[in-house]
């Protein structure tokens, strides 16, 4: 018997289980997805045909990236989501680009570009949206700055529209400037109801930072997992979830604490192919989450 049917048995019989919150937490129903950024080499050719494997692997819900004038994958927002509910698909999250040309300085206002796609991604049905990286250029103080001046206003432009906006880490932010991480500055310098953290776990592990003591400093901050795992090699190049040397499990338990919605498993590096790949992964994870 699974964990879970005992636990339904239990109630049923008036057993009585004395289970912590993050045990109570883990048996939930979780919304477990795939950033499609790791099967892009399929999808850039066949979008359709991609969506449908993915579906039949098991996959219910995807991370976008493939946003462009309006368009995805050169399909309208309404004819994108026609496509995935067909599948028994749904957009719940995307990355899209967040820079400072974002921001229309003669309207001090968001740019016209920005809000179209705000409102693409609200008619596809998308709940988070999010600020996925920052070019090395602009990682200056004076950029930053500037970048995280125009996030909150994102944010309420895309809570109006029914998304929380949010920001997703690599490994630069968990680099020291004048004593303090860029993460701190992005997140203390923000609102937590507009701009909400998107934690790439192997990013933080490959910046030698430790996920769960930033969970204690941000509970309730962090509403998604990029879940992937890091090669135990001298690149530590990313792996299958579950083949590598991240510890989800101790992880997951402070999920709750975290304040996590979405589990979203990416990869971006293959030993067969990345649609092999995340099958895998997806397997891998399922099996991690109902332990």
């Amino acid at each position: 018997m699974q964990r879970r049917d005992f636990i339904q048995q239990a109630a049923i019989t008036g057993g009585v289980l004395m289970l912590t919150p993050s045990e109570l937490y883990k048996v939930k129903a979780r919304h477990v997805g795939l950033q499609m950024w790791s099967v892009r080499d399929y999808a850039d050719k066949d979008a359709l045909g991609t969506i449908t494997k993915l579906a039949a692997m098991g996959y219910k819900e995807l991370e976008g990236y493939k946003y462009a004038d309006g368009k995805f994958y050169n399909w309208t927002p309404k004819e994108f989501k026609t496509q995935l509910k067909h599948l028994g698909l749904k957009m719940l999250s995307a990355h899209t680009a967040v820079n400072l040309q974002s921001w229309d300085p003669q309207k001090n206002d968001l740019s016209d570009g920005m809000k179209k796609c705000i409102d693409a991604h609200a008619e596809l049905g998308v709940k988070q949206l999010l600020c996925p990286h920052v070019d090395k250029e602009h990682r200056n103080a004076e950029d930053m700055k500037a970048l995280i001046d125009i996030l909150n206003p994102i944010g309420v432009a895309c809570k109006k529209a029914g998304i929380q906006f949010g920001y997703h880490n690599h490994d630069f932010e968990f680099v020291k400037t004048d004593g303090k991480y860029l993460m701190d500055t992005i997140l203390q310098g923000t609102d937590p109801d507009l701009v909400i953290w998107e934690m790439d776990l192997y990013w933080v592990k490959f910046a030698h930072e430790d996920p769960i003591q930033w969970i204690k400093k941000y509970p309730g901050r962090i509403h998604a997992f990029h879940v992937k795992d890091m090669a135990n090699t001298a690149g530590h190049e990313t792996i299958e979830v579950g083949d590598g040397t991240i510890d989800f499990a101790d992880i997951f338990t402070h999920s709750k604490e975290a304040g996590i919605k979405y589990y979203f498993i990416e990869l971006e590096n293959y030993r067969t192919t990345s649609m092999e790949g995340v099958e895998k992964a997806l397997r891998n994870l399922k099996s991690i989450l109902n332990k």
